[in-house]
């Protein structure tokens, strides 16, 4: 279940460690979102964006963990987890752990992927 961050908000405190929404919110702030699709990575090129659902829980997350901020699915096998800005960063040490390069953002109307291999956002 996604929980809203302390203070009320569903933006976290501190997204530095959240490198592709932070990239993702800095382009849709300065009207330079592409409206075509940039030059690929292979990773991303081999995995396009895709209707996922609507996730609501990080696969991962302990009661004891901190709330979820996000939620990224991973584009080679569906496994859902929570993003960087979330304490676990769940996302992450999938992609570490699996070799799975791309996930995608959950959030309702996002479509951004991730490279964790390039670190590029697509």
């Amino acid at each position: 279940m996604l929980r809203r961050h302390r203070g009320g908000s569903d933006e976290p405190a501190d997204e530095r460690h959240d490198k592709p929404l932070r990239l993702f919110r800095q382009l849709v702030r300065s009207g330079q979102l592409p409206i075509y699709e940039p030059e690929l990575c292979e990773h991303l090129g081999a995995a396009p964006a895709r209707d996922i659902g609507r996730p609501t829980a990080c696969a991962d997350h302990l009661p004891t963990d901190e709330p979820v901020v996000h939620l990224r699915t991973c584009l080679t096998c569906g496994h859902v987890a929570c993003c960087d800005s979330s304490q676990p960063r769940h996302a992450t040490k999938h992609a570490h752990k699996t070799g799975h390069p791309v996930i995608q953002s959950a959030e309702v109307g996002e479509t951004w992927r991730w490279c964790y291999p390039d670190e590029l956002l697509g």
